[in-house]
């Protein structure tokens, strides 16, 4: 059973897209989605017919808690690409692609609110272009603030609506689409107990093989990365007590599944203020490194293979 209804819309008009572009131009816009009514850069249609007819929409999952959301500072006038998009999380269209891809509202306060600001998104669609055999990149944000690994269980409401929106984005697109990637950053929530740590690499690994079989495809990539030790460096230590533990787990991914990588950011020192939140700049970095990673995948998949139908689990693990 879906969580929510199936809301692609009808496809606009070109004249339509150039109406909402422009009205886009003619002042301050609060976009949709803004918590408070608070600024945010507009939002623009998507228009596929600029996009090739033969080419393919690739999608990636962005899934997590609040750091794969973002908390960093927007960007009002950032630069776009027609050819990044994303999926309005409430919406269900599609969009050209700019912070806050949650899009729930602005990161102006650290006070528990389910709001959005830079994440790593943008800055890893933006290297990924010239990269990918796509003609165009969809982003897909279906992460949210404060959550343990568990909310993503097989019957997780987070976990079934990651599933819808990937359907939704297909749906929506007038494009062949191929989810070519699952991004996770997550660990906080669950960095508190040692109880939480004794069952968290088990959680992971499982989160993996579902999303795999779940979207039929063994060998998606799936790529991790690290919470913040500036936690552990900071008063948040006492409520976070093991996020060395959750990081270590993390970096331990690509030895236990085939086609995976994790990219370690434990030496990004920046924050928002509070040693929790990845500030813009360790964001952007952050996500640029997914998308090394994600290059690194690619070549990887396309060379031989040394050991044909090799298992997804490695061997003594």
């Amino acid at each position: 059973m879906r969580i929510f209804p199936s809301r692609c819309p009808l496809r606009p008009s070109a004249a339509a897209l150039v109406a909402v572009a422009l009205a886009g131009l003619s002042g301050p816009l609060s976009a949709q989605g803004s918590r408070g009514g608070e600024a945010q850069p507009p939002l623009v249609p998507a228009d596929f017919t600029s996009l090739p007819e033969d080419g393919t929409f690739g999608l990636f999952l962005l899934v997590g808690q609040s750091n794969m959301k973002g908390r960093g500072a927007i960007d009002l006038n950032s630069a776009t690409d027609a050819r990044i998009l994303f999926l309005h999380p409430t919406e269900r269209k599609w969009f050209v692609a700019r912070d806050p891809l949650h899009a729930v509202g602005t990161p102006d306060a650290i006070d528990g609110s389910d709001n959005s600001g830079t994440g790593p998104g943008m800055s890893f669609s933006k290297s990924l272009l010239g990269h990918s055999p796509d003609a165009a990149i969809g982003l897909v944000p279906a992460a949210k603030g404060g959550v343990p690994i568990k909310t993503y269980a097989p019957a997780g409401d987070l976990y079934t609506l990651s599933l819808e929106m990937l359907e939704d984005a297909a749906e929506c697109s007038p494009r062949p689409t191929v989810v070519r990637a699952i991004l996770w950053l997550q660990g906080e929530s669950d960095a508190m107990t040692e109880a939480q740590v004794a069952v968290y690499e088990e959680r992971l690994l499982d989160l993996v093989d579902r999303y795999r079989r779940d979207l039929k495809n063994p060998d998606l990539p799936v790529i991790v990365c690290t919470i913040g030790s500036f936690i552990a460096e900071s008063d948040k230590a006492k409520r976070f007590r093991f996020t060395g533990e959750i990081n270590e787990i993390l970096l331990r991914l690509p030895q236990k599944r085939r086609l995976t990588a994790c990219v370690d950011a434990r030496d990004l020192k920046g924050h928002i203020g509070d040693s929790l939140h990845y500030n813009s700049t360790s964001q952007q970095e952050i996500g640029r490194r997914f998308a090394k990673a994600y290059r690194d995948l690619l070549r990887q998949m396309a060379a031989p293979s040394s050991a044909p139908g090799e298992s997804d689990v490695v061997p003594g693990n």
